[in-house]
């Protein structure tokens, strides 16, 4: 029978006779004691009725906030682009910005790693960033769709992925939510009167969100009864004769895009004009991009900081290496009002 009093972890220590810390560290599944130890402290801790006071781990989560281990003292924002300071890659400054401000709130400095640096392979870079007693890595976004990253040497690192673009090994990671902002805009779009949805994709950039835009899109379709179902146009590239074919057979009074810089020139050939003409509106777009186009707003400095908050955890867990079950944090955006459509 389990006591009624409160179990303390120093009544399951002096049962066993081992030191308040064994058993913590066992109770907590980290490194540190052997497996039979773990055993005999999770079979005592039941037979006594342990159970963990949150208000104490979180006193404990603040002290180690507020204090860091000396040997977490710097995380690395591991980039992996063709050259160093790619300017094609530049918006991943923005992840890094809001890492760094995080990361100032548990005593982290955040710091660039190129993965390329010198020519090295990736287990030399691996042994380096070891060697600086580096614990902790931000894997920013990929230059490639479905990216891998296998031969790092994890076992040495606690990691969490920026972005969908890293595919191997999977990690815990920090992504912008496209289903649901794609959601948002579809809202809007029924809300304000448009009928006849258009949806224009680049495809290696639908590829690269595993598809979760035009995943919301179609299934937003047929869930509508009886509304017009519209094909999608996802081109490789957006090309002047692809564009007026798929919008002289689907007829759409309003287009969802990725390319809300592009669409509005192809418009313009034909003297169609946003929202007087047509509707048009950003599904992902960045806070300086295209001011005049309605969107849901990605909040990068948001989504860098999210990652940070879950490698802080993942450090004070002892999570290194590659989780068995990675987890996600899904960052929602805002809408953005611009002139793109008409008032609903």
């Amino acid at each position: 029978m389990p006591s009624e009093k409160h179990v303390r972890i120093k009544d399951i220590a002096d049962a066993l006779g081992l030191s308040m810390m064994s058993v913590s560290v066992a109770l907590r599944g980290m490194p540190g004691v052997s497996e039979k130890t773990r055993k005999a402290v999770k079979a005592c801790a039941k037979k006594l009725g342990y159970r963990p006071d949150p208000a104490m781990a979180a006193l404990a989560d603040y002290r180690r906030r507020v204090r860091p281990v000396a040997s977490f003292a710097q995380l690395a924002f591991v980039t992996d682009y063709a050259v160093k300071k790619d300017p094609l890659w530049r918006y991943t400054d923005d992840f890094l910005l809001g890492a760094q401000k995080r990361g100032l709130e548990y005593g982290y400095d955040v710091v660039p790693f190129w993965l390329r640096e010198g020519g090295m392979t990736r287990k030399q870079a691996s042994s380096v960033l070891f060697n600086r007693g580096i614990k902790g890595l931000l894997i920013a976004p990929l230059p490639v769709e479905d990216g891998a990253l296998d031969d790092l040497t994890w076992k040495y690192f606690a990691a969490v992925a920026i972005g969908p673009s890293l595919a191997s090994p999977q990690l815990d990671h920090a992504v912008f939510d496209h289903h649901h902002a794609t959601q948002t805009v579809l809202r809007e779009l029924r809300e304000r009167g448009y009928r006849r949805i258009g949806f224009v994709f680049i495809m290696r950039r639908s590829t690269r969100l595993h598809h979760a835009p035009l995943d919301a899109y179609l299934g937003d379709q047929y869930r509508r009864d009886g509304g017009p179902l519209l094909a999608p146009h996802l081109p490789e590239q957006l090309t002047t004769d692809g564009f007026w074919r798929w919008f002289s057979e689907e007829r759409p009074d309003v287009i969802v895009t990725d390319a809300p810089q592009q669409v509005p020139v192809l418009l313009a050939e034909r003297g169609l004009k946003a929202p007087r003409d047509i509707g048009l509106v950003c599904v992902c777009s960045q806070s300086n991009e295209s001011p005049d186009v309605s969107a849901v707003i990605q909040d990068f400095h948001a989504i860098g900081a999210a990652a940070v908050d879950r490698l802080h955890t993942n450090l004070l867990r002892n999570a290194y290496g590659v989780p068995a079950h990675a987890h996600g944090s899904h960052i929602r955006g805002h809408w953005r009002e611009g002139r793109t459509l008409r008032k609903g």
